[in-house]
C-alpha cells in the first residue's frame, strides 16, 4: 500500500454578508460630512463669499454666525487702521528724532568752531599781554604812555594789569 500525498489548495470562503456592512460605509460618509461642515464652518473664507445663494442661505439659516464673522471683519479692518496710524506717527516721531539728532550734531560743530575761535583769540590777547609786560619792563610808564595811546577802558585795564583784563578769566575750557 502506498500511500498518495494529495495535496490540498484552500478553498476561498465564503463571505458572510454582514447585517451592518451599509451602516458602517453610511456611518463613515457621515462623518466624513459632519468633518467638511465643520471645516467649513471655521473657514473665513466661506462666510464672506460673493455668491448671491450662498450668501442668503448663510444670512437666512445662521444669522448669529454670519454676523460674528463680518464683525470680526470690521473689528480686523479698524484695527488695521489703528496699527497704520500707529506707523505713520512713529516714522514721523523717528524723522523727527532724526532731524533733531542732525540740528544737534550741527549745533556741536558750530560751537566746536565757535570755541576754536574763541581760544585763538584767547591766545593772542595772552600773547599781546605778554608783549605789553615786556614794554613795561624795558619803559618807563610815562614812556610806555606815549608809545601806547588808550582810548578804552579795556585798553586802561590791560596796561595797568588789572585782573579783570587776565585771560584765564574768559577761558573757555
Amino acid at each position: 500500500m502506498t500511500e498518495e500525498k494529495t495535496e490540498t489548495t484552500p478553498q476561498p470562503q465564503k463571505t458572510k454578508s454582514r447585517p451592518f456592512y451599509y451602516i458602517d460605509g453610511i456611518l463613515i460618509r457621515l462623518s466624513l460630512i459632519v468633518f467638511l461642515i465643520a471645516l467649513l464652518w471655521n473657514w473665513d473664507g466661506f462666510w464672506k463669499t460673493n455668491i448671491k445663494i450662498l450668501d442668503n442661505a448663510q444670512k437666512t439659516y445662521f444669522p448669529v454666525k454670519y454676523e460674528a464673522e463680518h464683525l470680526k471683519t470690521a473689528i480686523i479692518k479698524d484695527q488695521a487702521k489703528i496699527y497704520q496710524k500707529i506707523h505713520d506717527e512713529t516714522t514721523k516721531y523717528r524723522k523727527e528724532t532724526e532731524e533733531a539728532r542732525n540740528a544737534h550734531r550741527e549745533a556741536e560743530n558750530k560751537l566746536t568752531q565757535v570755541n576754536n575761535k574763541a581760544n585763538e583769540l584767547l591766545r593772542y590777547y595772552d600773547t599781546s599781554l605778554r608783549i605789553i609786560r615786556q614794554l613795561n619792563r624795558k619803559f618807563s610808564p610815562d614812556e610806555l604812555e606815549s608809545i601806547l595811546k588808550c582810548n578804552s577802558i579795556e585798553c586802561d585795564n590791560i596796561t595797568n594789569f588789572n585782573p579783570a583784563a587776565e585771560p584765564e578769566m574768559f577761558s573757555f575750557k
